[in-house]
């Protein structure tokens, strides 16, 4: 929209609500707004891409800066979330219009008490610096020391400036191989103190900065018991020209809002919580949240499962894109068995690529070693997950069953693929008192996937093979025909392999992940879910094939003539 095509839909405006305006410049206009009892002046500033994107209000009246949710420092007020409003571009007035009436709207809280709890909440969005400082800590109500990592740089004003880098609780160690923070070992580390004060607490009136005495106002603010572990700590503290002081605040939610403050000055000082001293200059710093807790719920993740332990037999194109689907969902601790190295055959339909092949002969053997697929796994997802539990057996299944970590599972997820391999691992399971379990497959060439959760006690794997008269080879929930030649190869009999593709493996991880949260978290098991493609076309199809649609649910029961149901 050009400028002037903008000042056309602004002279349209017919709101009562709205007293005078006047443009300031061609992406700006300031608006007078009438309140039950206060007049509020608004300004509008207008992105390239409007009426394909709604404006940003900005409070003029400095005054009440501080006492309103969701409207931070400098004034600018959070009305909506963009991304989730459709926008109408073909009535740019209309827009204008209930903008300004939603700006109204969030102004008049001012005046009701019932918003107090939401502009407490607001403290740290209230400054919103950037950039912000990463945080490993998780920030409770104990007063006490916590490591910062920092670099330093020269500043004419001060000369060696401290810039903070990364914040953690220094008894525990940070997640070093998590992305590239291990790079970041040879960073000075200082410790700080964690201010956390009692009470939730307004911003300085007026949109004014921190000072020294507002920092002396909420020291205030604490418990007896940290006032006790702060006069210990300043014991021990000696004169600088800077410092570093973590403020946390409560939230509504149980969560502490958060803000590092910096303290520089030209000369050596006491700690800024020892004596109120105006030659500090304070700079705030925003957090970034890295600690486990703050993660989990914000990526959507359930609390609930951290106390859980699951097993996953089998880490190919299926189980591989298992495990990363439920690192994702916040359980405890997750256990990887396979004994199978990864090969350049498997990166197309793997979860891992060719960074984990090895083309570097050992320089006395000469050999070329390969790497575990559980072991690679681990690997990528601990680069990728902060806090995820994983651990890598590379082994077979049948050493496995002698692990204690294997054997204490809540859950085991079979994604071997092979049906007699299946059968054989559900009797063992079974025998070992491991009830709760899994297991997945593809069909061949993209007819479809199956994920099977089971209860041992109450129906089992070879159920699915079981018919009146007894064992079947034609399983209940097969879509393509038994007897038919599957496999294919393409250097002969040693390359052998059966076709499907990844998209068909993370379809049925996809169910056998879903599955997997259903049993740990509702104890729902003896039910088989089936996705259906429409494959190559070259296959023989069963008859189930046919007549159910594209997601199928069966619910499972013990079969009378099962061999294992029934020793």
């Amino acid at each position: 929209m050009t400028a002037v095509e903008l000042e056309e839909a602004i002279q349209q405006l017919s709101s009562p609500s709205i007293v005078r305006w006047h443009k300031e410049d061609d992406c700006q206009y300031n608006f007078e707004l009438k309140g039950k009892r206060h007049n509020w002046n608004v300004a509008l500033h207008f992105p390239t891409k409007f009426p394909y994107q709604l404006p940003a209000a900005e409070l003029l009246d400095k005054s009440f800066i501080g006492t309103i949710p969701h409207v931070n420092k400098d004034g600018v007020m959070c009305i909506e979330e963009s991304d989730s409003v459709l926008i109408d571009y073909e009535r740019p007035t209309a827009i204008i219009d209930n903008y300004l009436n939603d700006a109204l709207r969030l102004l008049e809280r001012v005046k009701l008490r019932i918003y107090q709890d939401e502009l407490f909440d607001e403290y740290e969005g209230y400054f919103e610096c950037r950039p912000k400082i990463n945080s490993f800590y998780h920030a409770e109500g104990n007063l006490e020391q916590v490591s910062l990592k920092i670099i330093y740089k020269e500043n004419k004003r001060v000369g060696k400036h401290a810039i903070p880098v990364l914040l953690y609780d220094k008894n525990s160690p940070l997640p070093s191989e998590f992305s590239n923070i291990g790079e970041n070992h040879d960073l000075q580390v200082i410790n700080i103190i964690h201010l956390p004060i009692l009470e939730p607490t307004l911003p300085p009136s007026n949109g004014e900065d921190i000072s020294p005495n507002y920092l002396t106002s909420l020291q205030r603010n604490i418990s007896s018991k940290n006032s006790v572990r702060l006069n210990k700590l300043l014991a021990k503290e000696r004169s600088k020209n800077q410092f570093f002081i973590l403020l946390s605040f409560p939230r509504s939610s149980g969560e502490r809002s958060q803000l590092l403050l910096q303290f520089t000055a030209k000369q050596t000082l006491e700690h800024p919580l020892l004596s109120c001293d105006q030659r500090w200059s304070i700079k705030p710093h925003s957090i970034q949240r890295h600690n486990e807790a703050y993660l989990l719920e914000r990526g959507g993740a359930n609390s609930s499962l951290t106390t859980k332990k699951v097993a996953v037999v089998g880490c190919g194109s299926v189980g591989s894109e298992v495990v990363s689907l439920l690192a994702k969902t916040g359980i405890g601790k997750i256990i990887l068995v396979d004994d199978d190295a990864l090969e350049a055959d498997n990166i197309y339909r793997h979860r891992l690529g060719g960074r984990y092949l090895n083309f570097k002969p050992n320089p006395k053997s000469g050999v070329i070693s390969k790497v575990y697929k559980v072991s690679a796994l681990v690997d990528e997802l601990r680069h990728n997950l902060p806090h995820i539990k994983l651990i890598a057996k590379p082994i077979k299944f049948e050493k496995a069953i002698y692990d204690k970590e294997f054997l204490s599972a809540d859950l085991v997820v079979v994604a071997v693929g092979s049906p007699t391999s299946n059968l054989l691992i559900n009797k063992k399971l079974k025998s070992l008192g491991l009830h709760n379990v899994i297991f997945c497959w593809n069909e061949a060439a993209g007819y479809g996937g199956h994920s099977v959760a089971l209860n041992l006690m109450q129906s089992c794997f070879e159920c699915l093979y079981t018919n009146p008269v007894g064992f079947t080879s034609e399983g209940e929930l097969n879509l393509l025909k038994t007897g038919q030649q599957i496999s294919q190869n393409l250097t002969g009999c040693a390359g052998v392999f059966t076709p499907f593709s990844n998209l068909d493996s993370t379809n049925t991880a996809l169910l056998a992940a879903q599955q997997s949260l259903d049993f740990l978290l509702n104890n729902k098991h003896s039910v088989a879910l089936t996705w259906k493609g429409n494959g190559n076309h070259v296959l023989e199809t069963s008859s189930r094939y046919n007549v159910i649609a594209l997601k199928d649910q069966v619910d499972l029961v013990k079969k009378k003539n099962c061999r294992v149901c029934n020793e």
